[in-house]
């Protein structure tokens, strides 16, 4: 899903994901079309290996905005929700989230520098990225490069909890 009023925004960050996102003519009930995400751009069978986008549906928006107040009005409701968002931005292990694989190493890593080096002022603030490439001590292997994409742009669930995306690669054997 996409948030209302943010359709480029999230067809925009799936392109830095190193997705190919496509319009299809299909019309939902918000009166937008849904957006078929292909994570390769040579594999563009719309029923497999592919994500949908679409807007955000106004039982799910009315949820969200409601949430938003209870969490605003309650400290203590707050504070949980901030430490869920701490752990799924800075030890995201364990958080729902969903993956994207890359065939190797060389096709990881032009997506991570498209992250991690935006300077597009409508991204600010809307994502973070933490990469674990195999030289780092918290690296799964040495074999492995992980990282973990939590943002609000797109979600599979609540917006006010945010999306933990994991990008992995791993080194080509001989």
């Amino acid at each position: 899903l996409y948030q209302r009023g943010e359709r480029d925004l999230a067809i925009q960050f799936t392109r830095m994901l190193g997705c190919t996102p496509i319009d299809t003519p299909q019309v939902n009930e918000t009166g937008s079309t849904y957006i078929c995400v292909h994570p390769d751009d040579a594999d563009r069978d719309g029923m497999n290996n592919v994500l949908y986008l679409s807007e955000i549906r106004p039982t799910q928006h009315d949820l969200e905005m409601q949430m938003k107040r209870a969490i605003a009005a309650d400290a203590a409701l707050s504070q949980v929700v901030e430490a869920y968002r701490h752990k799924a931005e800075h030890l995201p292990y364990g958080i729902p989230h969903f993956g994207l694989r890359f065939p190797s190493f060389e096709s990881i890593e032009p997506v991570l520098q498209s992250l991690e080096t935006c300077r597009d002022p409508a991204m600010r603030g809307r994502y973070t990225v933490m990469a674990l490439r195999p030289d780092d001590p918290r690296a799964l292997s040495s074999d492995l490069i992980q990282a973990f994409v939590y943002t609000d742009i797109i979600a599979s669930g609540l917006f006010c909890l945010g999306q933990v995306i994991e990008l992995q690669a791993q080194r080509a054997t001989a």
